[in-house]
């Protein structure tokens, strides 16, 4: 029975990715838009202060999201910042289908942290850690304005890599104008000096994105391109590690970015479509007061939870919704959007032979 069960989900997902796409299988939640730090490039609005859902109203949602959700990120502002940042983790991962909880950090709060990877140790709860690293040292301070940042998100990396691998912890690189010079320097730094295990490169997105000029543009692709080309042979070589053990699932996984990257970098170059994306299908996002956009970028208000008495596939079944989800398909909507561009590629059959490649060539590596 318990077999049957597993087999019918196993299904039941397979067909939401690859063709009714009516579920969400990932939901990034702003749980604030609070921040401490005024970072150049960030396109969040942080400086209106909204009333921001509940642990009620969290909870409400959180069993409201149909059967193929399986992860949420949880990010803002900063979201240390919510004193209940773990009672809302906690209540995705007890109502939700999710398996894995993200959460998005600029690592300011080592105290902080320390106490919700000691209570997620106690309740098993799943944790992928992202902290964020623009610049060496006191530079990374000062570009985010936040006093000795450089030794704090140091301090919060230690506290959850303690746990390693019960919890992954990610460093990552965010190119853009004000860094791109100093960003393969900053690369090394993480990997070689901070000893760090795990590193990520991502692309500035947004308004920030929009206002490069040409020049800019192509500066910050080739330093992209160099970064990654030498992720890669250091994740090949094990000088750095993702997930740590040689399952077929954490191989697929650790061999994901090498796609993703490739299309990132083709589709930030080339500023055209080249793949249908999934938006507003397989991925949502639930800003701090509840309003749902189907993703960062896309100023496409699908409305708002409260509306819907917290019923979160209420509103993605809406007509609001549908509309939306056609006309992205329909305009060819397109972006540089990494975690759309992993829901787009699991999504996509004419991705999977790449997919298969890199996965032989991991194993090789790691056999």
């Amino acid at each position: 029975m318990q077999s049957q069960k597993k087999q019918w989900k196993l299904l039941h997902n397979l067909n939401n990715a690859l063709f009714t796409q009516k579920e969400p299988v990932q939901i990034t939640h702003f749980v604030t838009e609070r921040c401490n730090a005024h970072c150049p490039h960030c396109f969040v609005e942080t400086s209106a202060q909204k009333k921001e859902l509940s642990l009620e109203e969290i909870e409400e949602i959180s069993k409201t999201c149909g059967s193929s959700l399986r992860n949420i990120a949880l990010t803002g502002g900063e979201p240390f910042i919510r004193d209940d940042l773990f009672e809302i983790a906690d209540i995705w991962y007890k109502n939700s289908t999710i398996k894995t909880v993200s959460l998005c950090t600029n690592g300011s709060m080592p105290d902080k942290t320390e106490d919700f990877v000691s209570k997620a140790v106690k309740k098993n709860l799943p944790v992928s850690f992202f902290f964020s690293y623009d610049f060496t040292e006191e530079k990374h301070s000062e570009y985010r304005n936040i006093k000795d940042l450089h030794l704090k998100v140091l301090e919060s990396y230690k506290a959850v890599n303690q746990y390693f691998p019960k919890f992954n912890a990610t460093f990552n690189i965010t190119l853009s104008k004000e860094n791109y010079k100093s960003a393969y320097e900053t690369y090394k730094f993480i990997r070689d000096v901070l000893i760090v295990q795990n590193i990520n490169c991502t692309l500035v997105r947004g308004k920030n994105a929009e206002l490069l000029t040409q020049e800019e543009k192509n500066e910050i692709a080739s330093v992209y391109r160099q970064i990654q080309t030498v992720l890669d042979d250091d994740f090949d070589n094990s000088r750095i590690s993702a997930y740590p053990n040689n399952s077929l699932t954490n191989i697929v996984l650790n061999t994901k970015n090498k796609i993703i990257w490739k299309y990132v970098l083709k589709t930030f170059e080339q500023n055209k479509y080249l793949s249908p994306c999934c938006a507003g299908a397989l991925f949502g996002v639930i800003f701090s007061s509840g309003n749902v956009f189907p993703c960062e970028l896309l100023n496409s208000q699908i409305g708002n939870l409260k509306d819907f008495g917290y019923n979160y596939m209420n509103l993605w079944k809406s007509e609001q919704a549908e509309a939306i989800r056609n006309n992205i398909v329909n305009s060819k909507c397109f972006c540089t959007f990494e975690c759309i561009w992993l829901l787009n590629i699991f999504s996509q059959p004419k991705y999977y032979a790449e997919i298969l490649y890199h996965a032989i060539r991991s194993t090789r590596h790691h056999t």
